[in-house]
């Protein structure tokens, strides 16, 4: 019987796959083949005839490679995708809701100055981020993603201000130049708007970051 694995190995191109996904797909179609094989030998084909069908299976094989390796890669970004982004989207759209909702209905915040600097706190938001956050990590973890990837759902509305205000601080900087005080309201800003909401974000989505553990399966006797 021919040596499957090694069939596949000489005919698929090295250059069209990943090695991480090389040997998965060697298997997998060195499995397919041998099926083939012993099902034209089942039907009385000699082991020459039997080979020939099995490989009359894939008219190409460097099509075949890249048509493998675009399927894997359009996998892994669904995967990422239910695993991550719609998990953190809808933390963000959450809190953002939220605080929209807040100011509608004439919510003030608490502001407490310091100086000629105001700290703005809204209590009544940050209230609602541990649920946020938890919501995030739970549906990041209900679909399989790894602890950093459920406490990135989790923290993204707080990550996403981080990002932002890291943007717009050197811009300020360069247009209006440098000045002590503005550095001053942008660490008390990133106080208010990234590390308070974050810790709130984080208590929520503590619980869900813990190593999930296999369902088991009851079995009726």
């Amino acid at each position: 019987m021919p040596n499957w694995k090694q069939v596949v190995r000489e005919r698929l191109p090295s250059s069209r796959l990943k090695v991480s996904d090389r040997k998965s797909v060697v298997g997998e179609l060195a499995g397919h083949l041998e099926e083939t094989y012993e099902s034209a030998r089942s039907r009385g084909l000699t082991e020459s005839e039997a080979l020939d069908t099995a490989l009359q299976e894939v008219a190409d094989w460097r099509v075949l490679a890249v048509a493998i390796q675009r399927a894997k890669e359009e996998g892994s970004m669904n995967h990422r995708t239910k695993r991550l982004w719609l998990p953190a989207l809808t933390t963000l759209l959450a809190a953002s809701v939220s605080l929209t909702l807040l100011q509608y209905i004439g919510i003030r915040p608490y502001v407490v100055w310091l100086g000629n600097v105001a700290i703005t706190l809204y209590w009544a938001w940050l209230a609602t981020l541990p649920g946020f956050g938890a919501l995030g990590a739970y549906l990041s973890q209900r679909a399989q993603a790894p602890a950093k990837a459920r406490l990135a759902a989790g923290l993204a509305p707080a990550l996403v201000m981080l990002i932002v205000m890291c943007l717009i601080l050197p811009w300020g900087l360069a247009i209006d130049g440098f000045d002590f005080l503005r550095v001053v309201s942008f660490g008390l800003a990133l106080t208010t708007w990234v590390a308070i909401p974050g810790a709130a974000l984080l208590l929520g989505a503590l619980p869900f970051l813990r190593k999930s553990e296999p369902a088991l399966e009851s079995t009726s006797h």
